[in-house]
């Protein structure tokens, strides 16, 4: 059997940065699935990718900090937080944190897994193979997804309830701001902003400004985006009842 160059770079790659079960198996060699395709950029930019020690340290501070997260917002806990530290809040910071939620929702269907749990259809313009539609569609969802969550969230009512929660030190709080402000995040967010980043076949590629670059498997980014919109959700939940309860 030929030497699968390409794929033990994915595998290393994933290992590093993706989650449980993604990337090839080791009994698939696919480099002999795809023998006319030269994947020599591909594998340039994995090596290079997990190569970089202080990229790893990031993404695996983003990676605890989420699962950390995932395990704090299991009751009312965060939201009891919440409650106890707003003070300055009006409509205009549940109508933004609403608008989020739901364009967040509607990004979700683009998800094959989700829109064939609800059997939609979303047609495509165009004849493409039916994994490049799979392909754009998951990635497609993931950005929008991304966007919603790290740049239009981010910057209204959400940091500014989590930042007065945080300085009234609510561990939650504290931890969540921490994971919305963490480098990773922030990196991702500024590539999002400025629109240096691209779909590839192994997830998506993230550049700021040549300070920060890095490609982000798909399930890594599904998990990020779904915790950092649960937390926007709870902070949603918490200003509309302080807001109907005056």
């Amino acid at each position: 059997m030929e030497t699968d160059l390409y794929g033990n770079a994915l595998r290393k790659f994933y290992k590093l940065f993706g989650l449980k079960n993604e990337g090839p198996p080791q009994n698939i060699n696919v480099n002999e699935l795809f023998p006319n395709v030269d994947f020599s950029d591909d594998i340039a930019l994995i090596e290079k990718i997990t190569g970089n020690d202080n990229l790893i340290k990031k993404h695996n501070e983003c990676k605890t900090l989420i699962d950390e997260i995932a395990n704090l917002l299991g009751d009312s806990s965060f939201m009891d937080e919440i409650n106890d530290s707003i003070t300055d809040i009006n409509y205009s910071d549940t109508e933004h944190l609403n608008n989020g939620i739901f364009w967040h929702y509607f990004a979700s269907i683009l998800d094959p897994k989700v829109s064939k749990e609800l059997d939609l259809d979303i047609p495509f313009p165009n004849e493409l193979p039916e994994i490049k539609k799979e392909l754009l569609k998951v990635q497609g969802s993931l950005i929008f997804r991304l966007y919603i969550s790290l740049v239009y969230m981010k910057e209204g009512p959400t940091i500014n309830v989590l930042k007065t929660a945080a300085r009234n030190r609510k561990p939650i709080s504290q931890k969540a701001k921490k994971l919305m402000q963490c480098d990773y995040v922030r990196h991702i967010r500024n590539a999002l902003s400025h629109s240096t980043f691209k779909s590839m076949s192994l997830g998506i590629y993230f550049n700021d400004y040549d300070k920060f670059e890095t490609v982000v498997s798909p399930e890594f980014l599904n998990s990020l985006t779904t915790w950092v919109m649960l937390i926007n959700l709870q902070c949603s939940n918490a200003v509309s009842h302080k807001i109907d309860g005056k």
